[in-house]
């Protein structure tokens, strides 16, 4: 039965954007048979580890007494806490870092190597108790830039006079399409002791807790991994045979808050539900070196001169201002870059964590006639935070993530207004789990969908993502099999094909941030975020 309803729901959610769901109560949750079920025990070849379609009694967000309630459904599922994106884990200021090293005013030379060597100088000062170096002063006007600049040590800032008229301008030279900035350099995961098997039948999205089969080894403040492998049943019961392999796995970064047994409590929520039937989870200790307390703030960027490459139709996704490898708890600040290309304009990659993007702009983003669709504000790794962003644009997805992000990574106040083609966002393809629209104004479609063979096959490329009180031109919020979609208080048009979880469609909710309550609830002030 379950494979006949898996090959209903994929024929059902073949791409799809004809009409608009008109809906005019204040509040309803979309739900379809195939994600109804018992509860899963973990046991059973005929279980299902489906979630459950609806929260039991009621809607999925509401508020007591100024705080967040949240509706759970019959496994315990419900919506994430996405307040953990950001720089050391959301809702702390970003450090004032003094200036140690200045670069003379500019000339009409090319500055790679002076710039270089002062990022270097930086480098190789000691690092105080705060996790910084110092700054690298850029003064104003504009800088050219024929190479490339690497930002390769912790603790170290590059700042410019203002992303302004007056300000400070890195002018990337020469014709040819290439990262503008590297930030840190790639790493891998050592697995330090043993691995030790996630015992639960069913761990809901949500979850801090986690029973295992031993804790000797284990002790609070450890950091951990919780992966959670992809195998072959899982990939049957979402209805991607043929689109998605099991070679990969959710590694969720956490740490160890608490242990009583063979019981343990991590200090971030899972953005997946790790469910016995398909999966062996496993916790195990790790290394993984990574440079951390690294910013860009103050300053432009302008691109353009890489747009005359003659293979710019095909390269021009490697026309970016910067990219974030190895780093983490680290920020780019009060920026504005224009006439970039690339793949990601963030280019937080997959091994970046709790990074924070505030106060930029990506403005006239260059592709061609020819070319694919770029991505904007891209967020890879995990617990990423962009906010208070804007996007103009052609041909571009304007916010989104790549494939199998643990999460939570959020999009907050970030605004795309329309040039010529209109715009889209959402995940791009591959299961990004764990993503938060919230405050999005976007001219264009806001997509949490299957989009099945599209792309060589991105298939399912959101799971347990929220978009919370966006406006849109019009919206679509599917539901995989095993996991939710939410869309909450978001205003446009509801396309037709939406079978996830809608709440408040047509009208805007309180609070009007669920990533600003969030931290709320936790202790914290939003305005800590952008606050110096």
């Amino acid at each position: 039965m379950d494979q006949v309803r898996n090959r209903t729901r994929s024929r059902r959610y073949a791409w799809a954007s004809a009409g608009a769901v008109v809906a005019g109560v204040a509040a309803v949750v979309i739900t379809q048979a195939a994600a109804q079920g018992s509860p899963d025990t973990g046991t059973g070849a005929g279980k299902r580890s489906a979630a459950s379609a609806s929260p039991v009694g009621g809607t999925w967000i509401s508020t007591k007494g100024g705080r967040l309630v949240y509706g759970r459904d019959a496994q315990g599922n419900r919506v994430p806490d996405y307040s953990y994106a950001g720089y050391e884990g959301g809702g702390v200021p970003l450090p004032k870092v003094a200036t140690r090293v200045t670069v003379s005013a500019p000339g009409a030379g090319d500055a790679t190597a002076a710039i270089q060597a002062a990022l270097d100088k930086a480098s190789a000062l000691p690092v105080g108790k705060d996790g910084v170096r110092g700054a690298v002063q850029l003064a104003p006007g504009s800088y050219h830039i024929a190479g490339q600049l690497h930002l390769d040590a912790g603790g170290v800032v590059l700042r410019g006079a203002g992303s302004g008229a007056s300000g400070t301008t890195l002018v990337a030279d020469t014709a040819t399409a290439r990262t503008l900035i590297t930030i840190g350099k790639k790493s891998s995961y050592t697995r330090v002791g043993d691995a030790e098997p996630v015992t639960d039948g069913y761990v809901p999205v949500g979850a801090t807790g986690l029973t295992l089969a031993g804790t000797t080894g284990l002790k609070v403040g450890d950091e951990v991994v919780v992966e959670r492998p992809t195998t072959q049943p899982w990939i049957d019961a979402i209805g991607m045979h043929g689109i998605f392999t099991p070679n990969w796995s959710l590694r969720f970064e956490r740490k160890i808050t608490a242990i009583k047994g063979r019981r343990i409590t991590l200090d971030v929520p899972l953005t997946n539900a790790l469910e016995k039937q398909y999966t062996r989870a496993t916790v195990y200790r790790y290394s993984f070196p990574r440079i951390d307390h690294v910013g860009i703030e103050d300053l432009s960027l302008d691109g353009l001169a890489m747009a005359a490459a003659p293979d710019y139709a095909k390269t021009f996704y490697n026309a970016a201002p910067w990219e974030f490898n190895a780093v983490q708890d680290s920020w780019i600040a009060g920026v504005t870059w224009r006439h970039f290309g690339g793949s990601g304009q963030t280019a937080l990659g997959p091994q970046s964590r709790r990074i924070s993007v505030l106060r930029t702009q990506a403005l006239d983003m260059l592709t061609t006639d020819s070319s694919a669709r770029s991505e904007a504000y891209l967020l890879q790794g995990q617990q990423n935070l962009v906010q208070d962003c804007a996007v103009t644009a052609t041909k571009v997805h304007a916010f989104t993530t790549y494939g199998r992000q643990a999460g939570p990574n959020s999009f907050v106040d970030c605004k795309a207004t329309l040039v010529k083609d209109t715009y889209d966002a959402g995940g791009h393809q591959r299961w990004g789990s764990g993503t938060l629209y919230d405050n999005v104004t976007l001219d264009g479609s806001l997509l949490l969908v299957n989009n099945g063979t599209r792309g060589g096959g991105h298939g399912w490329s959101d799971a347990n993502s929220t978009a919370y009180n966006c406006t849109t031109q019009s919206y679509m919020v599917q539901e995989p099999p095993t996991a939710h979609n939410w869309a909450i208080g978001c205003t446009g048009a509801l396309q037709s094909g939406s079978d996830g979880q809608v709440q408040s469609p047509g009208h805007h909710t309180l609070p009007t941030s669920l990533y600003a309550q969030q931290l709320a609830d936790r202790g914290l002030s939003a305005d800590a975020v952008t606050r110096r």
